[in-house]
């Protein structure tokens, strides 16, 4: 995405929005470019949108980053190699501050100092290694192994002293390749994925070297991925893992990312109207229900009232009824009684009419 985003250097921050808790859109503008908006969902994606309107929150830390970087201009954006991490620095006048936007875990966007004391951030953490709070000099994780510096000596030692029992693993843990690009690494050095990392061998470390290398200098044509017409990722070249798979080409990673999150995004509001339209059809059932009790209960309640009007002769009935069945057969003694119409004596029960 560097590439692309690239063409924010010298832009200025017009406005920042924070519609939700994890999602945050900065609008730039640049002289020559006009308005260009950038969406930052922490933890997961950043891209260009075409989206240029319809977005007016802005929760409680979007108007802190308002406050501190609000009309700054955009000095400069590297990643943090090779962690996904990526620096935006902003200025205005002699004033510089650093903004870190952090793609794994759960993310995190942190806004810092020129020397890079933090001045707050979305999540604040206590890791083993680091703390992200304010007024603490924010450090990054630092992996061992560098994809972007990997050669045949240095995987050597990674697999050998890996204690992943798949090849895939090895690559997706170990590296931090993550799970699509390890099995990528994998078909295309023609190696299977489930080889345990130890046993690989001389020709295989080069395949999978060259493999690492191609991924990352790939030249670049984003696609959008289908599998039954429904979108399951998207990947800024062709992948062999998809090789069967259907795709649309857009221009651009970042369009290539917005067709996939909104397509995503659709298929879990499909998802969720389906269990609103569940849970609905379940509300109208127990209101229907409802009702039939509630009629239920004023019935029962007068035959309470009623029995509670006459509760001596009721009781005295019963009390009768309990003597009489030990010496009688009832239904022949109670024919064309008063106040005893039917009795059932498999269930031991009487019907009365008063």
């Amino acid at each position: 995405m560097l590439n692309e985003i690239n063409i924010l250097k010298n832009s200025r921050i017009d406005k920042i929005y924070q519609p939700e808790k994890y999602t945050f859109i900065f609008k730039f503008y640049k002289a020559s470019l006009g308005k260009i908006v950038l969406r930052v969902d922490i933890g997961q994606s950043l891209f260009i949108t075409k989206q240029k309107e319809g977005c007016d929150e802005t929760l409680g830390f979007g108007m802190f980053l308002r406050k501190h970087i609000g009309n700054f201009f955009l000095n400069n954006i590297e990643q943090i190699k090779p962690e996904r991490i990526l620096k935006l620095e902003f200025m205005a006048k002699d004033e510089i501050k650093i903004m870190y936007l952090e793609f794994f875990g759960k993310g995190n966007l942190i806004l810092c100092r020129e020397d890079d004391i933090i001045i707050d951030s979305l999540e604040h953490h206590k890791f083993r290694d680091r703390d992200i709070c304010p007024n603490v000099k924010y450090t990054h994780p630092v992996m061992r192994w560098n994809i972007f510096e990997i050669n045949k000596p240095c995987l050597i030692e990674l697999l050998k002293n890996s204690s992943k029992s798949a090849l895939v693993t090895c690559l997706a843990v170990d590296l931090g390749l993550g799970g699509v690009y390890s099995e990528e690494v994998c078909a295309l050095s023609k190696i299977d994925k489930n080889k345990n990392p130890k046993s690989v061998g001389e020709e295989e470390y080069k395949l999978i070297t060259d493999s690492i290398k191609y991924i990352i200098s790939a030249k670049h044509a984003p696609c959008v991925i289908y599998k039954n017409d429904i979108v399951v990722d998207c990947a800024p070249f062709e992948l062999e893992v998809y090789k069967e798979y259907r795709k649309d080409k857009p221009h651009s990673i970042s369009e290539s990312l917005e067709i996939f999150y909104s397509k995503t995004n659709e298929a879990k509001e499909s998802e969720f109207d389906k269990k609103i339209n569940t849970i609905k059809k379940i509300i109208e059932e127990q209101k229907s229900t409802i009702e039939e009790l509630k009629k239920e209960e004023c019935v029962m309640r007068c035959y309470g009232e009623e029995i509670y009007n006459k509760y001596e002769l009721v009781n005295d009935i019963l009390i009768r009824m309990k003597k009489a069945t030990k010496k009688y057969n009832l239904k022949e003694k109670l024919i064309n009684h008063k106040i005893i119409k039917c009795v059932d004596e498999a269930r031991k029960c009487i019907v009365i009419e008063i």
